[in-house]
C-alpha cells in the first residue's frame, strides 16, 4: 500500500497531454476549489445544501491536518525512481525547505485531495438525493482524484485510501455529531442549535491552533470563519430572497467581491506580520473571507434582489376582464 511500484507504473504511460489532464484534475481538488464551487451552488443555483456542504469542506481539511501530523509519512517523490509531475512541484519542494513544518508539503497520508473529494461527493449526495448514476459519477470522479494524485508522484495508494476513509468519516461526523443537515432547510423551520454547535466545534479548533499548532492555523481559520457565516444565515435566510435570476448573478459576484476583498487585506497584513503574530493571523486571514463570502451577500437589502415588478393596473381598469 505505501509502495511505489504502483506509482512507477502509472508514470510509465506519462505523455504531455496525459500529465496536463491529470494536473487538471488534481487542481479540482484543492479545498480552494471546492469552496468556489460550493459558493456557487448557494447563490448562483439557490442551494441550500451548499451551506452544510461548505462546513464539511472545512471540517475535512483540519481533520486531514490532525491526521497528516499524527501519522507523519513522507510523500513518494522523495524517492528518486518517483518523478515530480506536478505543475507546482518545484514551488512545493521549494515551500517544504522553507517552512519544513508545512503539513500539505511534508506529509503524504492521508490524500486531503481525495479526503476533500470524498467529502464533497458523499456529503452533496446524502444532502441532495442522488440518484444511482449521479452516484455512479461521483465514484469516478473520487477515483479520477485518486489517480491522478498517485501518477503525478504525490501520494502512495494507501494514502489515496485513507483518504477515502478519512472523508467518510467527516460525512459522518458532521452528520451524526454536528447534525450539519439541518442547515440545509429553510431556517424557519429548523432548529439553530446545531449551528452553535459547529462553531462552538470550530472555535475550540481554532484555540488549539493557536496554542499547540494543530491543526493548521489555515484550516482551522477556513472552519471558524465557515462556521460563523452559518450562524449568521440562520438568522438571515438569503435563500429566500433568490427567487430571480438578477438575484442570483448579483448575490453570486457580491459573494465573489467580499471574498477576494477580504482575503487580499489579510494577505497584505500577513506580509508585515511579526512572527509572533503569524499563527493568528494566518487564522484570520482564512476566516474572514470564508465568512466574508456568506454574511455579506446575506447582508444586501432584500429591494435591491427583487426581479422587475408588474405594473399596478390603473383604477380605471381594475376588476375588468
Amino acid at each position: 500500500m505505501f509502495e511505489v511500484h504502483p506509482i512507477i507504473w502509472l508514470q510509465s504511460w506519462a505523455s504531455p497531454a496525459l500529465t496536463a489532464v491529470m494536473n487538471g484534475i488534481s487542481l479540482l481538488g484543492y479545498t480552494r476549489a471546492y469552496v468556489a464551487i460550493a459558493v456557487l451552488l448557494a447563490f448562483a443555483f439557490r442551494l441550500r445544501a451548499a451551506v452544510p456542504l461548505l462546513v464539511l469542506i472545512a471540517l475535512s481539511g483540519a481533520l486531514t491536518d490532525v491526521a497528516k501530523t499524527t501519522a507523519e509519512m513522507p510523500r513518494p517523490d522523495a524517492d528518486s525512481r518517483v518523478q515530480a509531475l506536478s505543475l507546482y512541484a518545484s514551488e512545493l519542494r521549494q515551500r517544504k525547505a522553507d517552512t519544513p513544518t508545512e503539513m500539505e508539503d511534508s506529509y503524504g497520508f492521508p490524500s486531503g485531495h481525495v479526503a476533500a473529494t470524498t467529502t464533497v461527493v458523499v456529503g452533496l449526495g446524502v444532502l441532495v438525493g442522488w440518484s444511482r448514476r449521479a452516484w455512479a459519477l461521483g465514484a469516478l470522479w473520487i477515483a479520477a482524484m485518486a489517480i491522478s494524485r498517485m501518477y503525478l508522484g504525490r501520494h502512495f495508494a494507501g494514502d489515496v485510501i485513507g483518504g477515502v476513509a478519512l472523508g467518510a468519516a467527516t460525512v459522518w461526523l458532521g452528520f451524526q455529531l454536528l447534525k450539519v443537515g439541518h442547515l440545509a432547510h429553510d431556517s424557519r423551520v429548523h432548529d439553530p442549535w446545531p449551528a452553535h454547535r459547529i462553531m462552538t466545534v470550530a472555535i475550540v479548533l481554532a484555540a488549539s491552533a493557536l496554542l499547540i499548532g494543530l491543526p493548521d492555523a489555515g484550516d482551522a481559520g477556513r472552519l471558524l470563519g465557515t462556521a460563523a457565516g452559518a450562524l449568521f444565515l440562520v438568522s438571515h435566510d438569503v435563500f429566500a430572497r433568490l427567487t430571480a435570476v438578477k438575484a442570483r448573478i448579483m448575490l453570486t459576484v457580491i459573494a465573489a467581491v467580499a471574498f477576494t476583498v477580504a482575503w487580499v487585506a489579510m494577505a497584505l497584513a500577513l506580509d508585515y506580520a511579526s512572527a509572533s503574530s503569524a499563527s493568528a493571523l494566518r487564522l484570520a486571514a482564512s476566516a474572514l473571507p470564508n465568512a466574508a463570502v456568506l454574511i455579506v451577500p446575506a447582508c444586501i437589502p432584500a429591494r435591491l434582489l427583487r426581479g422587475p415588478l408588474m405594473p399596478e393596473p390603473s383604477p380605471g381598469t381594475a376588476g375588468r376582464r
